[in-house]
């Protein structure tokens, strides 16, 4: 009895023009997708800070009022740590408590305020930062003020940044909130000056690094602006999207 021979059911391998059509359309898959996958990976990073600072404003009001003492949300700028010639953005924020501290007895006494930190320092997602542009974040323009720990002039203070500065906001234990300004001395206390904002002016807005100076008139399509109101302390936010 002879034994059979199984023979090929048609099948048959791919020829050469074959996988090279396939591997075209891979590579026309990905170049196309490729964008929306960037983009989608930008707007999850720039949501996920813009809804952290979010919650960080809620937990400064309710530290204020749960330890009646004032509490300052600083934003820390500087330019990018990788590159020495970067655009100077907010990169990185931090929450103090203020404490007043008295110097001296009786009438050569004076009253100083003292920074204790509320947590650690959070920086943000690469390539996400808060713009410096005084029509995008009213709320933080004018000069920064410098960034030491200990006012002894060192170049690196709580960002960890040589030379870096911050603008902040202060929530008060009434629950109103001010833009901070440098100190001044009145009547033997040497304080912060506080500024009360307008609500049209108390916001700010966290984009993209495009790394140039971000305007009204090249600002990303997608941005996560937060308003603060000034009288209550309460943020509200905005996000476009893309």
């Amino acid at each position: 009895m002879k034994n059979s021979i199984p023979r090929n059911s048609g099948g048959h391998a791919f020829s050469l023009i074959e996988m090279l059509v396939v591997v075209t359309i891979i590579v026309l898959l990905l170049a196309f997708s490729t964008p929306a996958l960037m983009r989608s990976m930008q707007s999850t990073r720039l949501t996920s800070v813009g809804d952290t600072i979010f919650g960080v404003i809620s937990v400064a009001q309710q530290t204020a009022f749960a330890q009646n003492a004032p509490v300052e949300l600083r934003f820390f700028k500087h330019g990018d740590e990788g590159f020495s010639d970067s655009p100077e953005y907010f990169r990185s924020y931090q929450l103090f408590k203020i404490v007043l501290l008295t110097e001296g007895i009786g009438a050569n006494a004076t009253v100083k305020e003292s920074i204790v930190p509320v947590g650690n320092l959070v920086k943000f997602s690469d390539g996400i930062v808060i713009t410096t542009d005084d029509e995008l974040s009213p709320a933080l323009s004018g000069a920064g003020l410098p960034d030491t720990k200990s006012g002894d002039g060192s170049s690196a203070g709580y960002s960890g940044v040589d030379g870096a500065t911050y603008n902040a906001l202060r929530f008060l234990t009434d629950g109103s909130c001010h833009k901070v300004g440098a100190n001044a001395t009145v009547s033997g206390a040497t304080q912060a000056t506080l500024t009360f904002q307008t609500l049209p002016t108390s916001f700010f807005t966290i984009t993209y690094d495009i790394n140039k100076e971000i305007t009204t008139a090249n600002l990303p399509n997608n941005f996560y602006t937060i308003q603060v109101d000034p009288y209550t302390g309460k943020a509200r936010s905005y996000k476009p999207g893309f």
